[in-house]
């Protein structure tokens, strides 16, 4: 029989499309879910780990839950898109031996090949499966979850199709050289000082530069990226087996309460109740 957690998995797939024309912004963060996202108008680079990504229409994202990303999005011209979020235990139940519908995702090095430029064709595709979700979500009808879910299941065939086959030529527009570097260093130490102080002599660059550098290529602040980074690194370790009190330790938390407060208020819920979580569905896969 199947647990709670698995009684209604079309409820853990959920699609928005959006249209703004003035965007507020949005900061570096991190979903519990993976995220697809179809780019449709506007002018907007998409920040992805140390990847920079100019956006064209029909451009299609695909994320994991552990990849810090967020969109800069400049006047002018309406910000239009369509995401879908979803539950990766649930496609990952759904998969079979053969075909993983995750691959995408999880099979590529993190903040690597998030892009795939879609032609006319393709991307008209991809938005009938969008809009098809879209309506399904919106229904009331008998049985209408379960077509959602199929879908959607189709959509994942697909996108994973396109991606196999062309996934060398996913492109991105990259930031400097002296900024990947710098960037390379936060996500592989997140234990060490990381202050502006820090890294400015050991790279040899000046921190005032290095903030304006960071700004200007990813639109936010260094302080908000490497804290991003240090809690996507203590979500890793806490599915590993690591304690709370060992995940701040490793990834570079001050203290404690610090660590458990940010912990919080980035994933929405505690340290020790996120690791139950993962221990659960990794226990609990029926």
């Amino acid at each position: 029989m199947l647990s709670e957690y698995y009684k209604n998995p079309s409820g853990k797939i959920n699609y928005s499309h959006s249209k703004t024309n003035k965007y507020h912004g949005m900061d570096f963060h991190l979903h519990e879910y993976f995220e697809i996202y179809f780019f449709i108008s506007g002018k907007v680079n998409y920040f992805i780990e140390n990847k920079v990504y100019q956006l064209h229409y029909g451009d299609l994202i695909f994320m994991n839950n552990q990849e810090i990303h967020k969109p800069s999005v400049f006047p002018g011209e309406a910000y239009e898109r369509i995401v879908i979020h979803f539950d990766s235990s649930i496609v990952g139940l759904l998969s079979p031996d053969d075909f993983n519908l995750l691959d995408c995702f999880i099979n590529r090095p993190k903040g690597e090949f998030n892009r795939i430029n879609l032609d006319n064709e393709q991307s008209n595709h991809i938005l009938e499966f969008l809009y098809k979700i879209g309506q399904l979500q919106k229904s009331v009808s008998a049985g209408s979850s379960i077509i959602k879910l199929t879908a959607f299941l189709d959509l994942l065939v697909y996108i994973n199709r396109i991606y196999n086959a062309m996934q060398k030529n996913c492109d991105y527009s990259d930031i400097p050289e002296k900024l990947r570097l710098i960037m390379d260093y936060i996500d592989k130490n997140a234990e060490e000082n990381l202050s502006l102080d820090a890294l400015g002599k050991k790279f040899f660059i000046d921190k005032y530069y290095l903030s304006r550098l960071f700004k200007k290529y990813t639109g936010s602040n260094i302080h908000d990226y490497i804290l991003y980074k240090r809690i996507s690194k203590a979500k890793r370790v806490l599915s590993e087996g690591y304690s709370a009190t060992e995940a701040s330790a490793v990834c570079g938390f001050n203290d404690y309460s610090n660590f458990y407060r940010m912990f919080k208020k980035t994933v929405g819920v505690s340290p020790s109740r996120y690791k139950k979580k993962v221990n659960f569905e990794l226990q609990n896969p029926f």
